[in-house]
Order: structure tokens, then sequence, then C-alpha cells
């Protein structure tokens, strides 16, 4: 997308911090009240027969069909489940990506030539607490959070974002990532000093351990961060789709496979993302895959040559 785009979307929505609340398989009651935007109410014998029967295994649509009795799913069903106990994340969007008329630059993993919208998921004031308490980071310094990457580090500390190339035009979003570095960095660094641990190695060389304990960082691991790790990337795929729907009030949403992503966003062989982000999440959502590029893509003049040279698929949902 433009610069321009951009900062029409930022006018509009503005930059501060906004509240998301998300429990464990919050998406399935999300997605089911997508469906009864359509229907003032849905036959669990219909939705059976539907790609969306996946729903009726998730415990928070379990709980709610076996409490209501009935065979049938309505939106005030819906809202007697919102009291569920869950994590009060935030959110907040910032730009990525620089614009260049016809020419990419692979820095950026951006499919066409233009910027993204970052949409920020931030962690919740419980986390920011006790990482504060137990972690002791530097004020210009947190071990967890590469700042080369769209992250928030002065005011709020981000737990993963997903990069959007957002089209005004023909109303569709692309989905370029959904990535974290802060849940991996911090698994990967206990796991490196508990095995030298166990090597009687000396540990102060390590940063992290400045202004901490070890014991202090295994409690923020094992106490504090574990339950995150359950619900990161689908609490980030359905803030996409709330945040289309709601914000940007656009109702086609793409996503790339990782073929496609591979393909038009220039990753290096090392730097190839998880390839599960590109298939599992999707297809949990209910995404279906398809052979259509997204419309802004297939108008892409910087792109025309290459799409005819590959077949690639996508994956697609309609809010």
């Amino acid at each position: 997308m433009t610069p321009e785009e951009y900062h029409l979307i930022k006018e509009c929505i503005g930059i501060q911090s906004r509240p998301y609340y998300y429990f464990k398989d919050k998406y399935a009651l999300d997605l089911a009240n997508i469906l009864l935007d359509r229907y003032q109410e849905v036959r669990i014998g219909d939705l059976k027969k539907s790609r969306f029967a996946f729903l009726l295994q998730k415990p928070p649509i379990k709980e709610l069909v076996s409490s209501t009795g009935r065979n049938t799913i309505s939106k005030t069903d819906l809202h007697s489940m919102t009291t569920l106990e869950g994590i009060g994340f935030f959110y907040s969007i910032s730009e990525w990506g620089k614009y260049v008329a016809h020419r990419n630059n692979s820095y950026y993993q951006t499919s066409r030539p233009g910027i993204n919208v970052v949409l920020r998921l931030n962690f919740d004031l419980k986390h920011n607490r006790m990482y504060n308490s137990l972690i002791k980071p530097d004020k210009t310094s947190h071990p967890f959070a590469f700042t080369g990457h769209p992250v928030s580090v002065k005011r709020e500390y981000t737990m993963c974002w997903a990069r959007l190339d957002v089209s005004l035009d023909t109303g569709e979003v692309l989905v370029e990532e959904i990535q974290n570095d802060w849940l991996r960095k911090v698994q990967r660094l206990l796991r490196r000093l508990e095995k030298l641990e166990k090597q009687n190695k000396d540990l102060s060389r390590f940063g992290i351990l400045k202004n901490t304990t070890l014991d202090n960082f295994r409690a923020y691991y094992w106490e504090l961060l574990k339950p995150y790790y359950k619900l990161w990337d689908e609490a980030m795929l359905n803030l996409v789709l709330t945040f289309a729907k709601e914000e940007l009030g656009i109702s086609q949403i793409f996503y790339h496979t990782f073929e496609s992503g591979k393909y038009l966003k220039g990753y290096e062989p090392d730097w190839l993302p998880p390839r599960s982000i590109y298939t599992r999440l999707p297809k949990k959502f209910g995404f279906t895959e398809t052979d259509n590029a997204p419309v802004f893509i297939q108008k892409e003049k910087y792109l025309r040559k290459k799409l005819r040279k590959k077949t690639l698929n996508w994956f697609s949902f309609t809010i």
C-alpha cells in the first residue's frame, strides 16, 4: 500500500493503544458471531454439514451447545459466553516498509512495492508488571525485543504482530506475516542457559543475568509466560479478522500460503518462517485455498511477470 493509504488509516483509527480481550479458543465464538451476522440463528445440524463444522469441537462452543440444550445457536447465546476468564491484551498499529514505485526491497519482505500496516498485539498489564519485577530490564534495553522489527517497547511490550497489505481500492487485506519474537527468544535463551548450567559453565557473560537471576528467569517463563504460548497465534489472527471487519470495514481477507510468501517476499533460505504459520493456522480458522490472487496483487505491474511464471495458491476468507 502507499504511504497515503496508511496515513489515511492512521488518521481514521489513530495509533493509540486499544484493549483486546482474549481467551483460548475465543476465535470459535467470534467466527460463530460472523456467521450469525448473516443469519438470525444457525442450526447445529446445518453447521455440522458446513466447512465450519470444526467449531462444534471447540470447548466454548461445546459448552454453549450443552448449556442451551437447543438445536440452534443465536447471538444472545454467544453473548452469554463473554464472561469466560481471559487476558486483557492491548493492540496498536504502526507501519513497516518503504514505498518505491515499481521496485521492491526484499529486506522488508513485502509482496509488492509499498508499506504494510503493522497490527501489534501487546502484552497485558499483569505481564508487564511481573516482567519488570522479575527480569528488571534497563530502560533502553529489553532482552526479548528486537527493535529492528515493528515492535513497541517504550510504553508497551509487543508479544507478536501481523503485517497487513491493505487495499482500500479493492477492499482486500493480505496477511503478509504473523510473527512472534518475544516468546521464541525467551524459550530459546532459557534452554541454552539451563544447558550451560548443567555443564557448570560461567553464565555471567549473558546480559539477561545482569539485573536478574536464573531462578527469576525460570519463574518468569514457567509461572507467568507459559499460558501465552498456547494462544498467541490464534489471538493474533483473530485480531486481524476483527480489525479488518470493525476498523477497516473490509470483508475479504487473504493469507499467504508458505509457497506464495516464499516466492513473492524474497526470503533468504536461512530466514524462512515456520511452515505451520502458513498452513495450520489459516486452516484452523476455516480459510479456504484458492489459486486466485488478491485483485490488488494481480493489478501490480511489478508482479505481473512473476505471477505468470509460477502458479501460486492463497488462503481466502470472507467475513
